[in-house]
């Protein structure tokens, strides 16, 4: 087993805990979490027992049931002044669509900043899932390295962004975003919780 085998293992495990324990304290059993979540009971048990991993869209989805954000789904980082998140080796999937782009995601639970994300979507990858969070203070910024993006709001008007281009809105704005450039874009993505 790989050294990225293992760290990938790891997170799964430490996310499906998270995801059990936080279940069992809003009371909710298995199956009403999968439901209200949009997965289905067994690919909860497997989550919960780190035997599977989830897209981006999936652990969105299962927050939201939970009404708590993907942070906290996540290992809690030490309480340290200075910290480093070494570079991951894992890329994780926007959502479950076989030509889903995929993205570097470092999360620290608990903390201000606690999602960043560098995306790097190529011409034909799917990338267009909705994504909202349940809670009032997050907050969204893409900043775009390289090509366009058109974010698309469920309620306002879309928003094309280019290269050094920064986007900032409130996470609980359902949105998604759509290349625009003929050739493939890199943004990074960072959630802030205040």
């Amino acid at each position: 087993m790989t050294s990225t085998d293992e760290e990938a293992g790891r997170l799964s495990l430490e996310i499906g805990q998270r995801t059990r324990a936080l279940r069992k304290k809003a009371g909710l059993s298995g199956r009403k979490l999968a439901a209200a979540a949009g997965v289905s009971q067994p690919f909860l048990s497997q989550l919960e027992h780190g035997q599977t991993s989830a897209s981006i869209a999936t652990l969105y989805r299962i927050a939201n049931a939970l009404n708590t954000t993907p942070a906290d789904l996540l290992p809690k980082s030490p309480d340290l002044e200075v910290e480093i998140v070494r570079a991951p080796r894992l890329r994780t999937p926007v959502s479950e669509d076989l030509r889903a782009a995929t993205a570097q995601a470092i999360f620290r639970g608990g903390k201000t900043v606690t999602e960043l994300y560098d995306f790097v979507v190529e011409p034909g990858e799917y990338v267009e899932e909705w994504f909202e969070s349940r809670t009032d203070d997050i907050e969204h910024v893409v900043y775009v390295l390289e090509g366009q993006i058109r974010v698309e709001f469920d309620d306002r008007a879309d928003v094309l962004i280019g290269q050094g281009d920064a986007l900032f809105y409130p996470g609980k704005l359902r949105h998604r975003w759509h290349l625009e450039s003929e050739v493939a874009a890199r943004a990074i993505l960072v959630a802030i919780n205040p």
